[in-house]
């Protein structure tokens, strides 16, 4: 049985840097050819890695320390404090186990990505304490069929209050069913601001459409488009739409409007030209986690976290 030890990567330990990560792709791409997963360590970044008493390399990540500012609408979806591990691969659970347990620092989570198309991952990840808890999605392009008929549209400046107030109304109906969702004050204005942009005409702002039952707004879609250059990264170079935040109100929950006004959000993206479809959902959410399947988008990535106790809004 190897005892590891942690050291900081070297230029002598590329190769073998190489041949785990490439290792790692391999498996995982053949469980799901929809990843591109990064062959080779990122140059000039610190990483550190597990060596036996040879020094054979048997374990690889990179170490990231997160830290929000208390204003940070991110605050709602991440825990405060976290050390993200990226380019986590190994050819030995215990190197890999020794090592993350090397970059973690008191007062602060863990949290990495990993393909949702491995689950035998998710044992793994339980046994260091982490859990799984959001899934980013991917759609194929291609029409969705609509739900009962009402009007969607572009939101408008006299929107701006309804939009925001089911913004925060979604976030909070997560927070009911995850401690990892949760209101805090960095919310709202973060929203608006990005709604002010929009009716600014900003280069690149995101696209709010509004859903209208009975001439009332019922629902909401924030959504935007980004491209994709590099592989590597958590999805395939291509062009996709994103769909950042899905609200409908609470009487209408389950009655198929969702799928309304997510159907016509996809029909105006798609005239972007698109490769797909993107979002996040949350894994305890009974709501998201049959719905957003139910509509064509297949889990891609799985966020494994493990949080302190958050600090309050």
């Amino acid at each position: 049985m190897s005892s590891w030890s942690v050291r900081p990567a070297t230029a002598a330990d590329a190769a073998e840097i190489h041949e785990l990560l490439r290792v790692k792709a391999e498996r995982l791409e053949a469980l799901d050819p929809r990843l591109r997963l990064t062959r080779m360590p990122r140059s000039g970044t610190p990483a550190l890695v597990a060596v036996d008493a040879d020094g054979t390399v048997g374990a690889h990540l990179l170490p990231e320390l997160m830290e929000l500012d208390e204003d940070d609408e991110m605050r709602s979806f991440a825990g405060d404090r976290a050390v993200t591990w990226r380019e986590l691969a190994a050819s030995d659970t215990a190197a890999a186990a020794v090592l993350v347990d090397a970059v973690r620092v008191e007062g602060a989570g863990d949290a990495t990505l990993w393909p949702a198309a491995e689950e035998e991952a998710a044992p793994f990840f339980d046994l260091l304490g982490l859990e799984p808890v959001f899934a980013f999605a991917l759609r194929d392009p291609g029409p969705l069929l609509p739900g009962p008929r009402a009007t969607v549209r572009l939101a408008r400046p006299e929107d701006a209050d309804a939009v925001s107030a089911l913004h925060v109304m979604e976030v909070a109906f997560h927070e009911a069913h995850t401690p990892h969702v949760r209101v805090v004050p960095g919310l709202e204005p973060a929203f608006r601001s990005r709604l002010k942009q929009i009716w600014a005409g900003a280069d690149g702002a995101s696209i709010v459409h509004v859903l209208e039952v009975d001439g009332a707004v019922a629902g909401m879609c924030e959504s935007m488009m980004h491209t994709v250059r590099d592989e590597g990264g958590q999805l395939p170079p291509g062009r996709y739409g994103y769909l950042n935040s899905v609200a409908v109100s609470a009487p209408l929950r389950g009655r198929g409007f969702g799928r309304t006004l997510v159907s016509t959000v996809i029909d105006d993206l798609a005239a972007y030209g698109v490769d797909g479809y993107s979002l996040w959902f949350a894994l305890r959410n009974p709501l998201a986690s049959r719905v957003w399947p139910q509509l064509g988008f297949r889990p891609l990535w799985i966020s494994y976290e493990r949080r302190v106790s958050p600090s309050l809004p």
